[in-house]
């Protein structure tokens, strides 16, 4: 990509996330994008199908930071940082509820290396590792969003010593229902 394109973009997406300190996604328009960004329409739409478009492509990089390297253990702790660092957007993402494709790969891997551990330590339980594995996905993300909607107190290392110390002593110790 050469670098104008990709200055071009930054722009729009910043210009998104600086709106989005205001208002929530639904409540801005293209026009508006463009007026801020100092863009035409149609250099938004040659990089852009819609705001949606937009929105997705912004939380693909914001993603990208955070899962840049193959340790996805380290890369959670990542995501936290990230998402403390862009608060604004990640109110919205889940304001609006979408679902995020670069999550839930990550979130196949992770399980995937979960498994793995846990049979190398005579821990995994197939009958339940589907369900404890949701289980604990769930609970993290609902802490995750509830620590951005009251303002991420907590600092990010704060919450993933918290958070993922919960995940990993019920896999270590065996603590998973018999």
């Amino acid at each position: 990509m050469d670098r104008r394109k990709k200055y071009t973009q930054q722009v729009i997406q910043e210009t998104l996330v600086e709106l989005l300190k205001d208002r929530h996604l639904s409540d801005i328009t293209v026009k508006e994008i463009c007026e801020q960004a100092d863009i035409n329409r149609s250099t938004f739409y040659r990089n852009y199908l819609d705001i949606y478009d937009l929105f997705e492509k912004v939380e693909q990089e914001l993603s990208e930071q955070a899962f840049h390297n193959e340790d996805l253990f380290k890369s959670r702790n990542r995501l936290l940082e990230v998402i403390y660092d862009h608060q604004d957007f990640y109110s919205e993402f889940f304001h609006v509820g979408l679902e995020s494709h670069q999550l839930n790969q990550m979130m196949k891997e992770l399980k995937s290396q979960t498994a793995s551990i846990l049979k190398k330590q005579g821990t995994y339980r197939e009958e339940t590792f589907e369900t404890e594995y949701q289980y604990n996905y769930y609970g993290v993300l609902g802490v995750v969003k509830k620590w951005v909607e009251n303002g991420c107190q907590k600092s990010p290392q704060e919450l993933g010593k918290i958070l993922y110390g919960i995940v990993d002593r019920q896999y270590q110790n065996g603590t998973q229902p018999k």
